[in-house]
Formats: C-alpha cells, sequence, structure tokens
C-alpha cells in the first residue's frame, strides 16, 4: 500500500479517514474471499473466554467533524499534510465516505451506506471507487454479500462489517459500556472489501494520555491486526477518547518494515 496521500476536503458526506487502516487490504485484494468461520463480532477477555454475543451493546457517536494533521514516509520519505474525518449518523441511518489523493494511483474515494440498528451499524451498500468502481452489496433478504469484482458471493450475517464501518462499529461498542472492555480485550469483527469478507481483530491495550495539536486527551489504544500474512504486513493502532465518544483522535499505521508510515493526530474538531 502506498502510505503518501494528499488528501482532498470533502462534503459532510465524504467521510472516513479510519478506512486508511484498511486501504493496504482493499489495494493489495484478490479475486478470492474468505467465508467468514465465526460470528460477526465476537469479544473475547484477555484470557480467551468469549463473551455471550446477546450482551453487546452499541451507542452511537454523536455528529463529528475532526480535523488532523498528518505525518508519514512512503518509502523511507517523509512528507506532511492535513486531513478530515466526519462522522455524519442520521436518524436510524448512516452514511459515511472518504475521498483521498494517491500518488500514482490518483484519486480514491470509499463510502459506506446503510442503516443503524440495537447492536450497531449494518451496511447495505460498500463503493471502492478510484481507477474503477467497485461494490459491495449486503444483500439481507438473499443471505448473501456480493462483490463486483467476481469473487463468489459470502453469505450474510447480521453485524458483517465493511472496510469503513467497521471503525464506527468498534467505537460505539466502548461508548455504549467501555468498563466491558478491560485491558486485553479482543474484538473481532468480519469486515467485508470489495472483494471478500475477512476478521479484523483489534486488542485493547489501555489509557494513553496523548499530547496533541489539539491539546493533552486521555484516550484508549488498540491495536489492530489484518490477515494479511505478508512478511511487511500492516501494523496499526487506534486511539479512541472517551471526552470525545470514543472516536479518534490518533491514528498510525506503518507498512514495508517500516518504510511507509502514516501518523494522523486531532488539531481540532467540531459539528459538522
Amino acid at each position: 500500500m502506498p502510505l503518501h496521500p494528499c488528501f482532498r476536503a470533502a462534503p459532510v458526506w465524504r467521510l472516513g479517514l479510519l478506512t486508511l487502516l484498511s486501504t493496504a487490504s482493499a489495494l493489495g485484494g484478490t479475486a478470492s474471499h474468505a467465508q467468514p468461520a465465526s460470528a460477526p463480532i465476537e469479544v473475547r477477555n484477555a484470557q480467551g473466554t468469549l463473551r455471550p454475543e446477546a450482551s453487546l451493546t452499541w451507542r452511537a457517536p454523536a455528529a463529528a467533524r475532526l480535523q488532523f494533521t498528518v505525518q508519514g514516509k512512503f518509502k523511507g520519505l517523509p512528507y506532511q499534510t492535513r486531513a478530515q474525518l466526519d462522522w455524519l449518523p442520521q436518524g436510524q441511518r448512516y452514511e459515511a465516505a472518504q475521498e483521498v489523493q494517491i500518488p500514482v494511483l490518483g484519486s480514491r474515494r470509499q463510502s459506506s451506506v446503510g442503516s443503524i440498528a440495537p447492536q450497531g451499524l449494518q451496511p447495505e451498500i460498500f463503493l471502492d471507487r478510484s481507477r474503477k468502481e467497485y461494490s459491495t452489496t449486503f444483500d439481507a433478504a438473499a443471505g448473501q454479500i456480493r462483490f463486483s469484482r467476481g469473487s463468489d458471493p459470502a453469505p450474510w450475517q447480521r453485524g458483517t462489517q465493511d472496510r469503513m464501518s467497521v471503525f464506527f462499529q468498534v467505537a460505539g461498542m466502548l461508548a455504549a459500556a467501555p468498563q466491558r472492555y478491560p485491558v486485553g480485550t479482543q474484538i473481532t469483527v468480519q469486515a467485508a472489501s470489495s472483494s471478500r469478507v475477512a476478521p479484523w481483530t483489534f486488542t485493547v491495550r489501555g489509557t494513553e494520555e496523548l499530547q496533541l495539536p489539539a491539546g493533552r486527551m486521555s484516550a484508549i489504544k488498540l491495536e489492530h491486526s489484518s490477515d494479511s500474512g505478508a512478511a511487511d504486513g500492516l501494523q496499526s493502532a487506534l486511539w479512541l477518547a472517551p471526552g470525545l465518544q470514543y472516536l479518534p483522535v490518533r491514528i498510525r499505521m506503518l507498512e514495508d518494515g517500516g518504510r511507509d508510515e502514516l501518523d494522523l493526530k486531532l488539531q481540532s474538531h467540531s459539528k459538522p
């Protein structure tokens, strides 16, 4: 994944810098897909004990616009830029999208649209557009997740996310019941890209005090791992701030043995 993006400001419905955490998989995706081997969302404590699915609760963070400063490296060469994240829930519906400029590849836009249920987000369609546009359709009536890239359909399960909604899903879970996610907790979410469904696992590492351009904030650190088996695979971390309803205040990614790096730090926040 080239991690040297130049971000463009976008309308409020063009959201989702969090999905930069998924771009590595999306850019390197293949025509195959993985059938989910477990429940769409699983939470295990530090000892590995599975929490009953019925105990999972979710609360939508309020609409917010977050501005970030960005420092990074591309093939070892440093750069700086800015980024914006907007999150817009509206009643029982949500829309999220992101649009970025990536050198060589040009403009890239990803979007997610769906509904809000008691236990979280229910995506209906995920679009991924760069040189071509691909779609992932969540067809509850047919019981299938379909991929326009030609992959075989995956079985639809309520709670499966896409590569954008997954981050808001996790944020809403912590916002609803933070005491249920102590250090060592693992949250695994089945997330669909433009070609397959695969697990994303977040491990809670505890609260840290961050000195950000926006000021000093307490935030819960989650480390993320994807299903990639590449030797130079993605390492990432996400910091969610209780004072901002568990929305992200820092996002950091490393790839290619550290030669590619992306570090977003909150500069300001407001209502969209």
